[in-house]
């Protein structure tokens, strides 16, 4: 990947004057050495809300229509569906052809940019109205359409993307329909809330997930009512006066309402709006309608209704969904209300679900006999009881609510849209989801996945070396979000192999006072390079500076030797500025001088392995520690002679004092006994 004849500009350069900058000198960017993106000529026609359109030419097949898609940076994109949808050949979807991380200078920053076909006949509604007759539908609209929906569920994906704006024409002569693109946001994100299923639409837009064929059928149903009504249904509705008609009402008539539909479409229509995922409509159902075959849905609405409405805040509700979706936007109240009397008599005898009731009483008996605690908490009361109430809806804790299959994109967009991960990182740590999978009244095979995922997650999220911790789990739950480090965010770090580089690129503007491996970088790392890094983790744990500082240049070196990239002199320089500990590590002070002379050789040459050997060198090691510990031999040798010394000549000073006291005795007596001779012998004479 390349930019033709010219450099992408710094990531650090200077931003453009006007919104757009001066783009006359701009020269086309090369992805993958085949597609030519030119950044001068958008087409706005073909743009996605996510993600600008621009021309594009394939330069092994110039006569192929191809465009290019740039992506907002700022989302996690589906790098799943672009791997398992590329050359999968489906005729009625806008297919992807390939993908590559460039600076794109627009944004001043890289990107991932996608290439795909190019629609020859437009977006549908881009030239005035659709019109098209109800004997046409079906087989100009509906089975092409429902023929692309059962190939991508052959394949595993489900498109989350299906919307009336979101059909193209593929030829100039508008007549193959498909659907576009669905790979530059995560699923469902796009979507107006009309297309999406109540349990799906009452998560955050990135918490919508993944879901299956069935969840596009729905939005299929809703694409079909669009094109014949030539507006989105429940266009005029807000979107909680719509979800809250979807709730009361059910799908099927807050969708169709009193339209005047096509008799021949209302059978598919009711299958496919069902409110119940179990009995919902899929590719299969709408194969088999096709074919002729009679199929008579039954509508009913999901979840359960009182008998008489009941009040709250002001308001009254009778659909139990609705009441628990209220709830969770008003936590205190909502919990105070939870524990008076006359709601679990509505439930009783209203909603006339004893069991429900019960299962409520039960959370609040053990609420209050944990009061002051976690789980005694509004937030955790709310959370449990509405989880009973509607068990079909998305978790909702505080103000974060996420489908089981979404959660990986709602923390993503959490942690970039308030700058903290407190929420989420509580959700996996309190096992929020496991009171959502008991209160499945059904079990789905997926259900199982989801629920070892979560606790593994937790199990990351408890581990405190590095590597783990909140930040793994931010990229064991995104497969395709890049690095969140501070300082890679220009870069689009999207795999281990651009990491290297992008900090080599980043040596230049950052600050060389801060190391090159951070918490997320770290953690990045264990969850996309899938080698045996353990001993370099275990050397970044622990507690002394020179061995974390080991750790932390052989890591680098092992990545740079192992997937063998090209010198990195700013990243060397960068490290090499950081070193201090590992190289006061050595004993000899003529050792650590050699490695201050020799680092900047080994910086110049943008080789961190041999600089690794450098600080790490097993025979120099060996020779520092084999000299340290003679010298420390030598130290003690000349320590215990100079004692020695010294303890003999205390010897010999008590020796003279013992013998001249015994002198100066001997010297006394004698004297004495001649004074005493002497007055003898006077006395005597």
């Amino acid at each position: 990947m390349a930019e033709v004849d010219t450099q992408a500009p710094p990531t650090g350069a200077a931003p453009p004057t006007d919104e757009q900058g001066d783009l006359t000198d701009l020269r086309p960017i090369l992805i993958k050495e085949r597609f030519a993106v030119d950044p001068r000529t958008p087409l706005p026609d073909l743009d996605s809300p996510s993600a600008k359109a621009f021309m594009a030419e394939d330069r092994r097949d110039i006569d192929r229509p191809v465009f290019a898609l740039i992506c907002n940076p700022g989302l996690p994109t589906r790098l799943g569906a672009m791997m398992s949808l590329r050359g999968s050949g489906i005729k009625a979807l806008v297919g992807i052809l390939d993908w590559d991380v460039d600076y794109w200078p627009h944004i001043r920053q890289r990107t991932m940019i996608l290439i795909l076909e190019r629609p020859l006949g437009g977006r549908i509604l881009e030239q005035g109205k659709f019109r098209i007759s109800e004997y046409d539908l079906p087989r100009k609209v509906i089975e092409p359409l429902a023929g692309a929906l059962q190939e991508m569920a052959s394949i595993g994906v489900a498109h989350r993307a299906i919307r009336r704006d979101n059909l193209f024409f593929m030829d100039t002569d508008r007549q193959l329909i498909a659907f576009g693109e669905c790979y530059t946001s995560p699923p469902g994100y796009d979507q107006p809330l009309i297309y999406e299923p109540a349990e799906r639409g009452m998560a955050q837009l990135a918490g919508r997930g993944v879901g299956n064929s069935r969840d596009d059928a729905y939005a299929f149903a809703v694409t079909i009512v669009a094109l014949i009504l030539e507006k989105d249904p429940g266009a005029h509705l807000g979107d909680e006066q719509l979800l809250a008609q979807k709730l009361d009402l059910g799908s099927y008539a807050a969708i169709t309402g009193n339209e005047n539909l096509p008799l021949s479409l209302l059978e598919p229509l009711r299958g496919m709006l069902g409110d119940d995922p179990a009995q919902r409509w899929g590719p299969e159902e709408i194969d088999l309608w096709l074919s002729g075959r009679k199929m008579s849905p039954q509508q009913k609405r999901a979840g359960k209704r009182g008998q008489t409405p009941f009040k709250f805040l002001g308001r009254e509700y009778q659909s139990v969904r609705q009441l628990a979706h209220t709830f969770t936007q008003h936590i205190s109240e909502a919990a105070r209300v939870m524990k008076d009397d006359q709601f679990d008599a509505w439930l009783r005898r209203s909603v006339e679900d004893k069991n429900l009731a019960n299962a409520i009483k039960n959370v609040l008996d053990v609420a209050a006999a944990q009061a002051g605690t976690f789980a005694g908490s509004d937030e955790m009361i709310v959370t449990r009881v509405v989880i009973l109430m509607d068990p079909l809806g998305p978790i909702r804790y505080k103000n974060f609510a996420f489908m089981v299959d979404g959660f990986g994109p709602a923390f993503a967009m959490d942690l970039l849209r308030t700058g903290r991960s407190d929420v989420p990182a509580e959700v996996i740590a309190k096992d929020i989801p496991d009171i959502w999978f008991q209160a499945q009244e059904s079990y789905a095979p997926e259900a199982s996945i989801h629920q070892k995922n979560f606790s593994q997650l937790k199990i990351v999220l408890n581990n405190k070396d590095p590597g783990f911790g909140v930040e793994r789990c931010l990229y064991e739950s995104n497969p395709s979000l890049p690095c969140q480090s501070p300082l890679l965010l220009q870069q689009y770090v999207l795999e281990v192999e651009h990491l290297l580089p992008a900090l080599d690129r980043e040596a230049n503007l950052q600050d060389l006072k801060s190391r090159p491996l951070d918490a997320h970088i770290t953690a990045f790392i264990t969850a996309r390079f899938k080698e045996d890094i353990n001993p370099h983790m275990k050397a970044l744990a622990a507690e002394s500076p020179d061995t974390q500082t080991i750790g932390m240049l052989s890591l680098l070196a092992f990545i740079q030797w192992k997937l063998r990239v090209e010198p990195l002199y700013g990243l060397s320089s960068w490290v090499g500025g950081h070193l201090s500990p590992a190289i006061n590590a050595y004993h000899s002070r003529s050792t650590r001088r050699e490695i201050e002379q020799e680092i900047p050789r080994h910086v110049r040459r943008g080789s961190l392995p041999e600089l690794f050997d450098l600080m790490d060198n097993a025979d120099r090691r060996r020779e520092d520690i084999e000299g340290f510990e003679d010298a420390v031999a030598e130290f003690t040798a000349a320590e215990l002679e100079i004692q020695d010394i010294e303890g003999r000549g205390e010897e010999q000073l008590t020796k003279a004092e013992r013998t001249g006291q015994q002198a100066a005795a001997m010297g006394s007596l004698l004297i004495t006994m001649v004074i005493v001779l002497v007055l003898f012998m006077i006395k005597v004479f």
